[in-house]
């Protein structure tokens, strides 16, 4: 199956869309996994999974504020009901000169800086939740001056953090991108066990080798790296959530060896598990 080119039909007389998009469930990358031209806002109303951004998997909720760039592959997968709103234009939705302007120096920036995807941080949820739902509630010159609003308040805060590593690209390949896809599917469906190297690049029709070299290429990110991460981001989650001992964690993540567990949690989010624990329940 190719990866979706998401294709947004623009409605007449408008410069950008914004809607709201609902869905039952979506558990699998495969359904979710795409790209497209126009930039994106996407704000979660209800739901929380995982989050695909290029080559970064992490957890997302209700409240989820993120910014795409301009071709940049993502996709949010869950087995919840999700909806989100989501606003998308093209980088000169305006013109190709009118963010020249001095005035709006910074949402080029913003814009600039969403090539590597844009997550943003509590303060900004509760300003941003009012102005999208201003913009949702409006048309024509009051709904443009209302994007400029979110837009603003976007490109100034600094709670905000990058997505993706600064050296990210990837090759927009229709081939390349559906081979990365089954990659990040496979770890979803199999992080729990003893994941087989050979297993996964049977499923994209490559040598363990050949594996080895077109995941370091296309995610700037060796294969251990990207399964690490993703069950550490998964115990972090058990941590904060239930009371499950850390043994318990270790095991339910896919780690059969405590002190590997521990350093790995330590070398991707600077504590250990037990330090880990007991911040988040002070």
């Amino acid at each position: 199956m190719k990866p979706e080119y998401e294709i947004i039909s623009e409605q007449p007389e408008r410069s950008f869309t914004a809607k709201i998009v609902e869905r039952a469930s979506r558990p699998l990358l495969s359904q979710a996994w795409h790209y497209h031209p126009e930039i994106e806002i996407c704000f979660t109303r209800a739901s929380r999974g995982k989050r695909f951004v290029g080559n970064q998997i992490s957890d997302y909720e209700e409240g989820d504020l993120v910014l795409f760039g301009s071709n940049l592959p993502h996709g949010f997968t869950t087995d919840m009901r999700c909806e989100q709103v989501v606003i998308q234009m093209t980088g000169d939705f305006l013109g190709t000169t009118f963010l020249q302007k001095p005035e709006l120096r910074s949402i080029k920036k913003l814009f600039q800086r969403a090539q590597r995807g844009l997550a943003f941080g509590e303060s900004v949820h509760h300003g941003s939740k009012r102005i999208i739902r201003r913009i949702m509630n409006s048309e024509g010159f009051s709904q443009m001056i209302h994007l400029f609003e979110l837009l603003n308040l976007l490109a100034t805060t600094k709670d905000v953090h990058p997505i993706c590593q600064e050296e990210y690209s990837l090759d927009l390949d229709a081939t390349h991108l559906n081979r990365v896809k089954k990659v990040y599917d496979y770890i979803v469906v199999n992080y729990q066990k003893e994941v087989s190297v050979k297993e996964v690049a049977a499923q994209i029709s490559l040598t363990e080798s050949a594996f080895f070299k077109f995941i370091k290429k296309h995610t700037k990110k060796t294969f251990t790296e990207i399964l690490n991460e993703f069950r550490i981001n998964h115990a972090s989650k058990l941590l904060m959530t239930t009371d499950m001992t850390i043994g318990e964690v270790c095991y339910e993540c896919g780690y059969n060896n405590i002190s590997y567990f521990n350093r790995k949690f330590k070398e991707i989010l600077g504590s250990t598990p037990s330090e880990f624990k007991r911040q988040h329940l002070d």
